[in-house]
């Protein structure tokens, strides 16, 4: 019996359909089922409804043009092959079409029905050793990062005890202590510090590797950040007499940032720059609006260190990678500082580099976009909402009405209130803002609705309606207060939604935010 191959050609010229149908049709030894659609769309809904062995795609179709065809596509089917068919012969588009996906690339005219089925088949097989060898692959990721989390727990024990007793001495908690015995628990702590900085890297990593580097973007001023991170290392830095110091963009814009990643970036970055410079150094922290695209706030770590050769500023930022001269260094970690510092901001949509000279200091660079309001408002800046001539800026505030601090164990909590108030908007007129970093005592939520004061009320009707049931609030002892405040849009006519009537709209739906979060810092 011959073997089967099930195919869905995407074409649109009928000639060219029924010239490849007849090329398969006579060949002998493989039987093919065919499926013939003209629209990338209907292709997508027969991808959805069954399933092929592979796929022969036109690139220009009535509905869908070049290289967006085929990413359209390989989205719907990425586990079945593509082999793109074209009228030109282009090698540029050919590697391109590759790159994206595709299995071959064939030129209608210059193939003939042997040279299609070959085509056919080989795409077939190759994505069949691709799909084993990426199966295999994450099988060996999930084994180590089984043995990392086993093997970290098991040392994690031993030095939180380690760590517990050490510090229970250095508190004079067990008699008192001589200078040289305080050195000694003092080096002893610094290195258990380490051990655990190491573990934590290696379980990072392999996050990173397995898809599992988990990031919660929220608003986050950024100066706050650099702040208290360099707070953090002003002991280990003094230990050094290296200088630490922010310049800080006064009108720097909120980034749109998970800020324990932000933390962890700055964290890394300015302990490389204390290790590498020398005493009576200098390290400073600036940030400002990026020059190269002012939707990304770029951050520079510059230190007066030994700085970095040419050959490893291409290398710095690989895993396990360590600078030839960190060797004679007494504090040499594994060289995933800098990945994971990569990794983290990659996944922020922003980028990573050095500019170095050695024995003249480095500069680490780094962008993260940052939140355009006017650009999420967009959207529903149409002028069915505009008519209703108001925009309501409802408030959520959730808080302890003991007034004790919101804690990590909130946090899970605090989540999914945001997804309570997701859903309780209207996707055409509401906007909820991203979470922002929250004070110390409460969380805000903001939602923007385009509504009348009766069309506001009803909305945080239903936001109180929802909290109601959802009990986990109470058990928490967390308690949410819901106000609203509404602004009038006097533009009319001419201009309306334009760009400066959305500055000024933007404008004022920040400065009730900023003044939110004045009151409760008072």
């Amino acid at each position: 019996m011959k073997p089967s191959i099930k195919i869905l050609l995407v074409e649109d010229n009928p000639y060219d359909a029924e010239l490849l149908r007849e090329m398969l049709l006579g060949v002998s030894t493989v039987q093919f089922e065919w499926v013939h659609v003209t629209l990338l769309g209907d292709a997508l809904k027969r991808l959805r409804e069954d399933t092929f062995d592979a796929i022969l795609l036109d690139l220009s179709l009535p509905d869908s043009l070049g290289q967006e065809t085929l990413a359209k596509a390989y989205a719907q089917a990425h586990d079945t092959p593509i082999v793109v068919l074209t009228g030109h012969s282009d090698e540029a588009m050919a590697i391109r079409t590759v790159h994206q996906g595709a299995q071959d690339y064939l030129v209608k005219g210059q193939v003939d029905g042997p040279t299609l089925v070959r085509a056919i088949r080989y795409a077939i097989e190759r994505h069949r050793l691709i799909t084993e060898l990426d199966r295999g692959r994450q099988e060996q990721l999930r084994i180590k990062d089984q043995f990392l989390s086993h093997v970290s727990h098991e040392l994690r024990s031993p030095l939180a005890v380690i760590h517990q007793f050490v510090t229970i001495l250095l508190d004079r908690l067990g008699g008192d202590l001589s200078p040289e015995q305080n050195e000694y628990l003092e080096i002893i702590l610094r290195n258990v510090n380490q051990l655990r900085k190491m573990i934590e890297d290696l379980l990072e990593v392999t996050r990173a590797e397995t898809g599992k580097l988990t990031l919660h973007p929220q608003l986050t001023p950024l100066d706050e950040l650099i702040v208290e991170v360099l707070g953090t290392l002003r002991i280990a830095a003094a230990g050094k007499r290296i200088a630490l110091s922010e310049e800080v963009s006064g009108d720097l814009p909120l980034a749109y940032a998970d800020p324990n990643r932000v933390r962890q970036i700055l964290m890394n970055l300015i302990d490389n720059a204390i290790k590498f410079t020398p005493e009576g150094g200098s390290i400073t922290v600036r940030a400002d609006l990026s020059p190269e695209d002012p939707h990304f706030i770029q951050v520079a770590v510059a230190d007066s260190g030994c700085g970095i050769s040419e050959e490893d500023s291409q290398k710095i930022f690989e895993s396990m990678y360590q600078a030839k001269d960190s060797a004679s260094l007494s504090r040499k970690g594994l060289g995933l500082g800098l990945f994971i510092c990569k990794e983290l901001v990659s996944r922020h949509g922003g980028q990573i580099w050095v500019k170095s000279q050695k024995d003249r200091g480095s500069t680490f660079f780094f962008t993260l976009p940052i939140f355009s309001l006017s650009q999420q408002l967009g959207p529903i800046l149409h002028s069915r909402n505009l008519q209703l001539g108001s925009i309501a800026l409802i408030t959520v505030e959730v808080f302890s009405p003991s007034k004790r601090a919101l804690t990590k164990s909130d946090e899970g909590i605090l989540w999914e209130v945001g997804s309570i108030l997701k859903h309780c908007t209207l996707i055409d007129k509401d906007f909820l803002l991203p979470r922002m970093a929250p004070t110390k005592w409460k969380e805000f939520f903001f939602i923007i609705a385009f509504a009348q004061k009766q069309g506001a009320e009803i909305l945080q009707q239903r936001i109180r309606e929802q909290f109601s049931r959802y009990e986990k609030l109470e058990e928490a002892g967390l308690e949410a207060a819901i106000s609203s405040r509404i602004f009038e849009i006097s533009a009319k006519g001419e201009g309306l939604g334009g760009e400066s009537f959305i500055k000024d709209l933007t404008r004022s739906v920040k400065d009730r935010i900023r003044k939110a979060f004045q009151e409760e810092a008072t």
